[in-house]
Order: C-alpha cells, then structure tokens, then sequence
C-alpha cells in the first residue's frame, strides 16, 4: 500500500515540513499551479469529472488537511499531493492538452520539494513511495498511445481503454469479464500508479500497459460484438510495443543505470536567505497598521505579535498551539542564521498568524 509506512507518523516537524512544499511550489510553479488551487467546479465538466476521478484533491484542500491535522502520517500527505497532478492526467486525456504538461511540471517540481524538505531529513528511512526513477519516460510512453488515431475515423484509438471497464458499462463489469480477465486495468489506472509510486520497476508498468491490450483480446476476441474492440486494441499495441519496446532497452542500457543512481542521489539546491534580506522583510511588516474601525485609533499592526503569549492570560495556550512563534524570536532566528531557506522565514512568519487564528476569540474581549 501506498501509504503503508511505519515510522512516518505526522508530527509538528513534519508537519511543517508540508506546508513548506506546498508554499514553494505554488512560488516556483505560479503559472502551472492557478490550475490545481481549488476544487474542479466547472459546471461543464464537474459531473464527468465525479465519474472518472476517485479522489479529487487540489492544493487548498491538502493545506486545510494538514491545518486540521488529518494526515496521520507523511505517506498520507505525499499521496494527495500526488493525486492532484495525476487526476489531471487521468482526466485530460488529449495528446497536446496544456493541462497535461501543466501537471507533469508541477508534479516534477512538488518531487524536488518533497525531497528536498522531507526525504532528506528522514534518510535514510523511506517515508513514502518511491517514484520509478524514469516515470517522466513513462509518462511520454503514455503520451504516445494518446496520439494514435483510428485509420477509420480519425478518433482517438486509446479512448476506450483510458478508464476502468466499468465507466462505460454503468458501473458493473459486462457479462463474463471477470471469467477471461484475472486483471481489469487500463490506462487511466495506470497513470495513477505510476504517479503515486506503485511501481517498483519497470517491468512492472510495461506488464500492466500490455494488460490494456491482452484483456481487451481476451474478452472480445470471440464475440459477435468484438471485432471493433479487438481492431482498436491491435492498433493500440502497433504503437506501444514501439514505445515500450524503446522504454525497456533505456531501462536494462547503461543510460538507464547511470539514471537509476542519479536518481538516487537527486536533490535540488535552495539558496539560503541574506540576513539584510530578510531584515528589510520584517521592517516592512513591522510598518503596517492597523485602524480600529469604532475606536479610529492607528496603532501598529504587529504589536500584540512581538512577545511570546502570557499563559498566565492564556492558560490553556500551550494546549492549542502545538508551535508557539512570534516576531523577536524570528529576529533572533535570523541573526543567528537559522534560516537556511525562504520557505523556513515564511513558515515561521505564517505561524504567528495560523496560531492567532487558532485561538478562541473570546480571549481577546
């Protein structure tokens, strides 16, 4: 199982690790990202979309998720990260789609990230699923049957192996499927495998593409009703045994080898924050104000953010807020030089206010 990882139960440190992925990658992947913040509610597409996707999840979500600690472990959070860019792929399935590469840069970079601020703390346990170390490869092999065209009639040849059989039987399998086909898959299932980390090689996802076409042979090979489907299967394996073909020689080539380790050893580079940089930062918060709406009193925005909280006003504090901050402390982080990225300032800065939310209002009368 994919979320089946002892020892990566959530805690504030890990917590706050995720919330950093998910501030970096919305800074590092602004224009891709505007896609995936909010849930689908396209009013064209919202219905089919409920039909084809399990799992819907998109960026708002998965923050809301962690600020109510819903994520039991960081497999948990890594698999609805990852759903977000694969259910854009299960469901925009036309060679070309901007969609499509939209998802695959942003899922490329939300890797680089997890890596960067999980994996490498946590090494060297294994904390969630590893990606097959080629799964772009296997992306464009996809890519490759989504181009494939029917000779009759020009549509797309993969269209109906691109979900489960049963999308397209009411939601029940035809009349003795299960007696020929030991394993329904298609397409569709596939990428979301291949992006959540099921694959341990690629042997494994080559077997499962040529799944697609095996039961499709064995199902209608015989039947009255079959020659179309057994056609638009041949056509479709023409071109994946191409594909896949190409994709198995890189896998057992010493290009393959070399991309295996490197893999391995993959990690980005995140520049560390100037001290000035970030000094001109919280000058410019502490120069914000704020205007008392009945009072008409100007006073400075952050003042009721300097200090640690009293306990002795607020007794219960330390049992709501998992991680007290406030702004001398950061001053304090930055001279030392504890801000080794961005994303750790902008984390500690958020946290004032994520933990000012927190706290009942009646305190503050």
């Amino acid at each position: 199982a994919t979320t089946n990882f002892a020892g990566s139960t959530m805690n504030a440190f890990r917590r706050a690790q995720c919330y950093k992925v998910i501030s970096s990658l919305k800074r590092r992947q602004h224009a891709n990202c505007k896609w995936f913040l909010k849930p689908v509610s396209d009013p064209k597409i919202v219905k089919d979309y409920k039909e084809k996707i399990s799992h819907p999840m998109d960026l708002s979500t998965l923050s809301s998720k962690l600020d109510r600690h819903q994520y039991e472990t960081l497999a948990h959070f890594v698999l609805d990260l990852r759903r977000i860019f694969s259910n854009c792929l299960q469901y925009n399935t036309d060679y070309g789609d901007d969609f499509r590469s939209a998802a695959v840069e942003c899922f490329g970079c939300a890797e680089d990230l997890l890596n960067f601020f999980v994996a490498k703390h946590e090494s060297p346990t294994v904390v969630y699923p590893n990606l097959l170390y080629c799964w772009e490869k296997c992306i464009n092999a996809i890519d490759s049957l989504l181009k494939v065209k029917n000779a009759d009639d020009g549509h797309q040849t993969a269209w109906y192996f691109l979900q489960p059989v049963t999308f397209f039987c009411s939601g029940s399998y035809p009349e003795g499927y299960l007696e020929r086909v030991n394993k329904p898959i298609d397409l569709g299932t596939i990428t979301q495998k291949l992006m959540l980390g099921c694959y341990n090689s690629v042997g494994a996802f080559v077997a499962d593409c040529r799944t697609v076409v095996k039961n499709c042979k064995a199902y209608y090979a015989d039947r009255d009703d079959g020659e179309l489907f057994v056609k638009r299967a041949e056509r479709l394996e023409e071109s994946m045994e191409i594909h896949l073909g190409e994709l198995v020689m890189f896998d057992r080539s010493p290009d393959g080898n070399e991309a295996k380790q490197k893999a391995k050893s993959k990690c980005m580079a995140i520049d560390k924050p100037s001290k000035s940089f970030l000094e001109d930062i919280m000058r410019d918060l502490r120069a914000t104000t704020y205007t008392d709406r009945v009072a008409k009193i100007t006073e400075s925005g952050t003042q009721y953010f300097e200090m640690p909280v009293d306990t002795t006003l607020v007794p219960d504090y330390l049992q709501i807020v998992e991680n007290p901050m406030n702004l001398e402390a950061i001053d304090r982080k930055i001279e030392n030089g504890s801000y080794k990225t961005p994303e750790d300032f902008e984390y500690d800065v958020n946290l004032i206010f994520k933990n000012c939310e927190s706290i009942p209002k009646i305190i503050f009368i």
